[in-house]
């Protein structure tokens, strides 16, 4: 375990206090189940959740996120939230840790401890979802139960039998399809030698950013490309959330040490970035793939006759 990823998760649990709040707002604003948990409640689970992933990337200590991950999953399948809610919290959390690398100082860490440190965040999402998936076999195993003991199920409780069942397969399909998902929404092209291609297509949320990012930095990883053109010509609308999900995979990129080149930039979505204010400061321009190719040969030293 390198002392850089130990100093950062200490950097975190010290900033936790503060940046708490941050993460508590985030997750209530996107799921409609975690808005009806109180925040006196909700804030400290949310917190030891981001302590357990440091306590894996800082200290080499997997023993609190395997008890605690799975425990909290159940506990909120229990509670009655939806495969959305889990889906919003999983995305909040790995978006916080990230940010919190960001104001660490995103260059001080090797490629080797961007992988630790995103793995940490993906085991904590695997046994959060995993805990939860187990709780709803439970809960229709006891509904069953009760059913062939002779009880009699009013409409609400044939309702509740209904929903956990539908959320069960639900986990069941996500589990079993994750892979063929990334491969279809994430497409990953080498174009040459040392450079990359990502093309992105329709609507762009906080979990398929998600698997966007981790896909991405793992071919990176795997190809040691040292360019890759981000192609947005296919995404529909960009928004704030949108722009901060393309700058955090640009600069995750960049961690490990490719060259980010955008392009596919229309007028109506040149306009919202300004009007956002987004910095790409770092990150290279290009009207359309095909510059964007010219500009990635060029660096490499080619150029297309």
């Amino acid at each position: 375990m390198s002392a850089i990823l130990s100093s950062l998760a200490a950097f975190i649990r010290e900033r936790l206090p503060q940046t708490g709040a941050r993460l508590l707002h985030a997750v209530q604003s996107s799921s409609s189940g975690y808005a009806s948990i109180p925040a006196d409640e909700l804030r400290p689970a949310l917190q030891r959740s981001v302590e357990t992933i440091c306590a894996v990337f800082g200290d080499n200590n997997a023993g609190p996120l395997n008890e605690w991950a799975p425990y909290i999953g159940e506990r909120r399948a229990r509670m009655g939230l939806s495969l959305d809610d889990m889906m919003s919290v999983v995305s909040g959390i790995r978006e916080f840790c990230w940010q919190e690398l960001t104001e660490f100082g995103s260059d001080r860490l090797t490629i080797g401890d961007v992988r630790q440190f995103e793995d940490a965040i993906s085991e904590f999402n695997r046994l959060l979802l995993l805990g939860y998936s187990q709780a709803m076999l439970t809960l229709q195993q006891e509904f069953r139960s009760q059913r062939r003991a002779g009880s009699r199920l009013n409409s609400y409780s044939q309702a509740m039998l209904t929903l956990q069942q539908e959320l069960h397969d639900q986990a069941e399909q996500i589990a079993a399809q994750q892979q063929t998902i990334r491969e279809l929404s994430t497409p990953i092209l080498p174009l040459y030698e040392g450079i990359l291609v990502l093309p992105l297509v329709g609507a762009i949320d906080s979990f398929r950013a998600g698997q966007i990012m981790e896909r991405l930095l793992t071919a990176i990883a795997e190809r040691q490309s040292d360019i890759v053109i981000i192609d947005i010509t296919g995404v529909p609308v960009i928004d704030t959330a949108v722009a901060n999900y393309l700058l955090q995979t640009a600069r995750a990129a960049q961690l490990i040490g490719a060259q980010v080149i955008l392009v596919g930039i229309g007028p109506e979505i040149a306009q919202t970035i300004v009007q956002l204010g987004v910095d790409l400061r770092g990150i290279q321009i290009g009207a359309n793939l095909q510059a964007g190719i010219e500009l990635a040969l060029s660096q490499q030293g080619y150029t297309i006759r």
